[in-house]
């Protein structure tokens, strides 16, 4: 989500935000139920607003990624015509949550430019990492075209990889304005990676904030040296509880998260961000387990509307308004280190639209079996 339909965001930002979870179609046999999230520490770093590297302001940090050596690779969405980018940042997680690091102060330590674009013709929104042993390469999406772009870690643009025809904007079908790839995760081993649109498209379903809105999670393969699309499946972002008839409102799927297998007791599996904004109400900030067992492969619907089909089940495991603190435009998710006793780690970041009265808030959360 960009500044463009956020502008009127900052004004609402205090503003604490109703919950809602849809339930599993019935007659179907519910996920895994025993997972639990908790915050670590007490609330987020902040990124201060005036931060800046190299004259280029850190903020509008969309997606977020770890990587080998312990930092973190964070995309920055368009501001203006500035250089997209990626920061690499640097900081720590544990018991206290996210702080800054000992020996380096500084959270924002590098700007990485994706050559020849800018924030004009590129909206950067999810990131993923390949593993060294394939390429190391970065994998970015933007959600205007949308696209996904592979860079090498010096920012070098290496290749476009392909987008089914339903996902492209146009005339009366694709992607709606500012609503395409939010998200982008690589399952462990990298030969599986996941996107999504943030709400349905047009040839799906009308957009209407009180009804779900149905959004095709997009899983690619790695064939040879790329990427290559492969099956859809159908996930419902939940409904607005009482939509406001005038003023800005939305509600869509921010991101995903791959989950290894063995975690949660899912065998794997997707962790989904929704992200709800209304003008007068603020933030509502929930993360689903999402199961595709048994969820119908739509990749041959040109088209969902008047079809049958079998949605992907999802479970609500954390939902912000219970955090003691007020998030952010939340729209990044990783993996962050395990702590001393083993438990997994959960990273995620705001985008702060560039605006003076949001935040770039970091924080954590500790995934429970």
């Amino acid at each position: 989500m960009t500044r463009r339909t956020l502008s009127a965001l900052a004004a609402s930002l205090f503003v604490a935000a109703c919950a809602q979870n849809a339930p599993p179609p019935p007659g179907e046999p519910s996920p895994p139920r025993d997972v639990r999230l908790v915050l670590l520490g007490k609330g987020p770093l902040v990124i201060p607003n005036r931060t800046q590297v190299d004259g280029l302001r850190a903020g509008g940090l969309s997606g977020i990624v770890r990587a080998p050596d312990g930092t973190w690779l964070a995309v920055v969405d368009n501001e203006g015509e500035t250089p997209a980018r990626v920061f690499r940042l640097g900081f720590t997680v544990g018991e206290d949550g996210v702080s800054r690091d000992r020996q380096e102060r500084r959270v924002v330590r590098e700007a990485i430019l994706l050559k020849g674009l800018n924030g004009k013709t590129f909206d950067g929104e999810g990131i993923a990492l390949v593993p060294s042993e394939t390429s190391g390469n970065l994998l970015v999406s933007s959600e205007i075209e949308p696209s996904i772009r592979e860079f090498s870690l010096a920012g070098k643009l290496l290749a476009t990889l392909p987008v089914p025809a339903p996902f492209l904007a146009g005339k009366g079908r694709g992607v709606r304005g500012n609503q395409g790839f939010e998200s982008l995760t690589l399952e462990p081993g990298g030969a599986v990676l996941w996107t999504a649109n943030e709400r349905a498209l047009q040839q799906d379903a009308p957009d209407d904030p009180a009804k779900p809105s149905p959004v095709r999670l997009l899983r690619y393969e790695r064939r040879g040296e790329g990427f290559a699309p492969a099956a859809q499946y159908v996930y419902e972002v939940d409904a607005i509880d009482r939509p406001p008839a005038e003023g800005f409102k939305i509600r869509g799927l921010a991101e995903l998260l791959a989950i290894p297998g063995g975690i949660g007791g899912a065998g794997g599996g997707l962790l989904a961000l929704e992200r709800e904004y209304v003008v007068g109400r603020g933030m509502t900030i929930q993360l689903f387990l999402v199961s595709l067992a048994g969820a119908t492969d739509v990749s041959g619907l040109d088209s969902l509307a008047g079809q049958s089909f079998t949605p992907v089940r999802k479970t609500l495991v954390y939902d912000f308004a219970g955090a003691g603190f007020l998030p952010d435009n939340i729209e990044g998710m990783a993996w962050g280190p395990p702590l001393p006793d083993g438990s997994p780690t959960l990273v995620l970041v705001s985008d702060n639209n560039f605006e003076l009265l949001q935040q770039t808030q970091i924080m954590a959360l500790r995934w429970i079996e």
